[in-house]
């Protein structure tokens, strides 16, 4: 009687180390690119637009001027950002035949507004004295904000989730605090916002909470482009 062997649990394939390398590098260039967008969009928006006071989002109003200036190199970002998280982030959680499921496909949900507000812009912008149901009268914009508010909802609960797999993972470990504590940034600045008493400074906190993600990225970023790295030395 021939012995009948267990059946061996499937286990996720993990990527080649050069795959890894040559995704963190797409993301990496995909987080700075998209800082140097708006930082640099700004200064092309008329002395009426403030950094300080107006939406991120208003440089790709339909009254903005040199809109396609921000909103192709951000779309280009945000397409890579989320490739990254795919191909890269992803399949780099992979540990004990399971991949990283969740917060990957979280972090490239809150990444869509990058590549719609191309499509779904505002009608005008604050600066040009457009308050916000002015901002949103057509079917468009109203898209606009929909999707942004959801992908807020989506981003707030992404370094939470992912924390809970970097805590896991012994090469991801250093990144569980940062990942929590980003998260509660997140948080306050969504509150921030949305309180009246710093409306006046939202142009700000949006700035502040794209900034504080940014570097979450490229630090995220980097440590796929060493893994890969390192695996290849092997």
């Amino acid at each position: 009687m021939t012995g009948i062997r267990p059946a061996s649990r499937s286990t996720a394939a993990r990527p080649a180390p050069r795959s890894l390398a040559r995704w963190g590098s797409i993301g990496l260039i995909s987080e700075i690119v998209a800082v140097c967008t708006w930082l640099v969009a700004g200064a092309w928006q008329g002395p009426a637009y403030s950094p300080v006071h107006d939406d991120i989002s208003d440089m790709g109003a339909l009254t903005a001027p040199h809109a396609w200036a921000y909103l192709i190199p951000q779309a280009l970002a945000g397409a890579g950002s989320i490739a990254f998280i795919l191909f890269g982030l992803r399949p780099s959680l992979t540990y004990d035949g399971r991949a990283g499921r969740s917060g990957p496909w979280l972090a490239a949900l809150s990444g869509i507004q990058d590549l719609t507000d191309a499509a779904f812009r505002l009608d005008c912008r604050a600066a040009d004295g457009c308050d916000q149901a002015h901002a949103t009268t057509s079917w468009h914009a109203q898209v606009h904000s929909a999707t942004g508010f959801a992908c807020v909802l989506v981003l707030i609960v992404t370094p939470f989730v992912l924390a809970r797999r970097f805590k896991r993972l012994p090469q991801w470990r250093r990144f569980t605090v940062p990942s929590v504590l980003l998260g509660v940034v997140f948080i306050i600045g969504l509150i921030a916002i949305l309180a009246p008493q710093t409306a006046a400074y939202q142009g700000l906190t949006q700035r502040t909470i794209a900034f504080g993600g940014a570097i979450w990225g490229i630090a995220v970023a980097a440590h796929v482009v060493r893994l890969g790295r390192d695996g290849s030395d092997r």
